[in-house]
Formats: structure tokens, sequence, C-alpha cells
């Protein structure tokens, strides 16, 4: 596990992918890790997309750093899904939590409740949503796909649909990771890229893709690049 500070109050953390094999290697090492944020909003802790680690020893420090911050910050703990397939350890959380007596809620797009790979306690719309942070839908993509905008430091959380391609860039997702029907591939076409357009106009330093390495400053020229550029595979 690798643990990046970016500001003060968020974190990301990386862990070896669950899914990942040798057969699926590339050059870059890309696709090796997926990330989770870790973000100090005035009303509590939220958790994005978060996975704990499977090796024993960095899983026990993940426990203790997260019962530190509970007892420091605040006893609430909102879970923020992004996708239908990044429920990752959201149970395994909030079950651990709730045995602490923390009030933790798992939230996502109530169009994926009944495929989610976690149990969602209410929608986007329906709960107490964490102050200073924005739920934005990303349609076309992974289903549920939702950007998360964190007001105060200007950064913008995404599940599947930004990839971070190294060197202050970052690349869109392509249509094939979306539904694969014809009417997907429609739905990609014309909702997917003005969605994201949509996101850069509201001028995000920071980009944190849960692939690839983040965008620490000019996310918003970063985004408007990638819009401008054939998606990520695509020479």
């Amino acid at each position: 596990m690798n643990v990046t500070k970016i500001l003060e109050g968020l974190w990301v953390w990386t862990v070896p992918h669950p899914a990942w094999k040798p057969e699926f290697d590339r050059p870059d090492g890309w696709g090796r890790t997926v990330a989770s944020v870790y973000f100090e909003a005035t009303s509590g802790i939220v958790l994005f997309d978060p996975l704990v680690p499977a090796d024993p020893a960095d899983a026990a420090r993940f426990w203790d750093a997260l019962d530190r911050d509970v007892k420091r910050a605040g006893t609430r703990v909102v879970v923020l899904i992004g996708c239908v397939d990044h429920g990752r350890s959201a149970d395994q959380v909030a079950e651990r939590l709730r045995g602490r007596g923390v009030e933790v809620s798992v939230l996502g797009d109530l169009a994926i409740r009944e495929g989610a790979s976690c149990r969602l306690d209410a929608g986007f719309d329906s709960a107490a949503f964490p102050a200073g942070v924005r739920a934005l839908s990303v349609p076309g993509i992974s289903p549920g796909e939702t950007a998360f905008f964190l007001e105060a430091p200007k950064a913008v959380v995404f599940a599947d649909a930004v990839i971070g391609a190294g060197g202050g860039k970052v690349r869109v997702a392509p249509a094939s990771w979306g539904v694969k029907t014809d009417e997907g591939r429609a739905h990609y076409a014309r909702a997917f890229r003005p969605a994201l357009s949509a996101v850069a106009g509201l001028s995000p330093e920071i980009l944190l893709p849960s692939h690839g390495e983040p965008v620490l400053q000019k996310g918003a020229a970063a985004l408007e690049e990638a819009l401008a550029s054939p998606p990520w595979g695509v020479c």
C-alpha cells in the first residue's frame, strides 16, 4: 500500500488491483494498482471507492490509520461509490466502523442498487450528503458512473471515466468500457464527453482518477486536453 498526501485532509492510497493478472501487464505498469481517496469534509470523513489492502500488514496499517482519523476528525463517515463495480471494500469498512459505534452511510447512484458490488444505504439525492462535495453524473460509461467535485480543494475524484496517463495528463475512457450494445454506444457518443466537459467547467485544479496517476495542478486544462484527444488506448 502506498499512501500519498495531496493536501491537508486529502489523501490517496493505492493497492494492487484485485483483478490484475500478468497477461494484463503493460510496459508502464498501468492497471496493476487502483486508488481510493480519503477526504475530511466539514461534516465528517468521506471515503471514495475504498479498497482495504489484501496484505495483512498493510491492512493493519490501514485500519489503525482510519481508526485514528475517525477518533480525531469526528464520528460520521460517508462512503461514496463511483460506479457499479467500485463497491470494493465498502461493506467491510461499514461493518467494522459500525461495530465501533461510528455513524456510517454508503451512498451511490440508485440506478445501481440491484447490481452494485456493495450494499447501498441510500442514493445521492435521498441522504445527508457531505458538505462541500458534489456528485456529478457521467452517463454513457459504467452504470452509475459519478465524478465527485470537492469544492474547497477544487479536486475531482473519478471512478472509471477518466484515466491518469502520466506527466500531468489524463485520457477519457473508451466506449468499450461502457455498455456493449448499440444503445450503449449511442449513449456514450451522445452524453459522455459533454458530461466531462461540464466537470471541466468547474475549473478543478486536481484530478484524482481511480486508475493511473493523479494530476495535481491545472486539472481543468488537462481534462480539456483529454476531451480533445482520442480516448484511452486509442492512438
